[in-house]
């Protein structure tokens, strides 16, 4: 049985719009190496204010972030579709309306339609997030072997990279992944049986996760990942892969379909969230993760002997 997980009462959903901004133009600005002083002389503020947009703490005015995307060299077009997703100035999800079964306020959910910055702006909050909780069907960004990543990152077969790869823009390839991030990676089970046209490959990537399961802390913090079994079916089997993410004190669901798009506050939010918290619960320990990745390992490995 799901539990929705509740918000705090000192957590006030944030608008996925202002939080993905803000990440944006603290990556562009980083980048470009500009300071934080620099940045707010431009717009005529105080640091700590610029500090507080880039961190989704307080909304950024639609001049200013006209200024600040300008300064960073992005294109007219791009400008005016984060512009005009961006909540008013005086949007407060307390004051907004739910509506429907997913109990959404206006501007709960954000659909990141922007193309290859789209895609740049979800692998930045993929590594920067400080927590971090996946539910996947392939091996993610960062835990995969050279020759398992040039598979999975074929273009004819991934639409959506979620690893700065050639032809994304410049500034996602200097985004570096949180060094404390606490993360927590399921892996669906047939991510065991996958890709025996590549036996060779698909062993050493499942030898590569067992020592990466071996070497895990026992403090429970930095990365964890199990194997989360097909049956009995979970919720989160039927939502397919999806992330919740803690970025700067803000709590959010993350998705890649068509196109990335995030969700807070809303039910259908929450639902997600404890799914996920569901799924880690179920999923196989350290020990039988370890055990199923090494014996899948040394099963690939047969297929692929001559």
């Amino acid at each position: 049985m799901l539990h929705v997980v509740p918000l705090s009462p000192i957590e006030v959903p944030q608008a996925p719009a202002r939080i993905m901004t803000g990440l944006y133009l603290r990556c562009l600005r980083e980048a470009t190496g500009t300071k934080l002083e620099d940045t707010a002389y431009a717009v005529r503020m105080s640091a700590s204010a610029v500090s507080r947009w880039e961190l989704a703490q307080s909304p950024i005015r639609a001049d200013a972030l006209r200024t600040l995307l300008l300064r960073y060299g992005v294109a007219g077009d791009h400008t005016n579709f984060l512009v005009g997703t961006l909540p008013p100035q005086d949007y407060a999800r307390s004051r907004a309306v739910e509506q429907g079964q997913a109990r959404r306020a206006p501007h709960d959910y954000w659909a990141d339609v922007a193309g290859d910055e789209a895609t740049a702006r979800y692998i930045a909050v993929m590594r920067t997030a400080s927590e971090l909780i996946q539910f996947c069907m392939v091996v993610p960004a960062g835990l995969r072997t050279q020759a398992y990543e040039r598979a999975v990152l074929d273009p004819q077969v991934c639409a959506i990279p979620d690893e700065p790869v050639l032809g994304l823009p410049s500034w996602v390839h200097r985004v570096r992944r949180a060094g404390e991030q606490r993360r927590i990676v399921l892996l669906d089970e047939t991510v065991l049986t996958r890709g025996s046209s590549q036996s060779e490959v698909v062993a050493d990537q499942l030898r590569h996760l067992a020592d990466l399961v071996s070497r895990e802390r026992p403090d429970g913090r930095g990365l964890s990942v199990r194997i989360l079994a097909m049956s009995p079916v979970r919720f989160i089997h039927t939502v397919g892969p999806v992330a919740e993410v803690s970025l700067h004190g803000h709590r959010m669901v993350a998705s890649v379909g068509l196109f990335p798009s995030y969700e807070t506050g809303s039910r259908a939010a929450q639902i997600i969230s404890a799914g996920l918290r569901e799924a880690v619960d179920a999923a196989c320990s350290r020990e039988e993760t370890h055990d199923r990745l090494v014996r899948a390992a040394d099963a690939m490995q047969r297929r692929a002997a001559p």
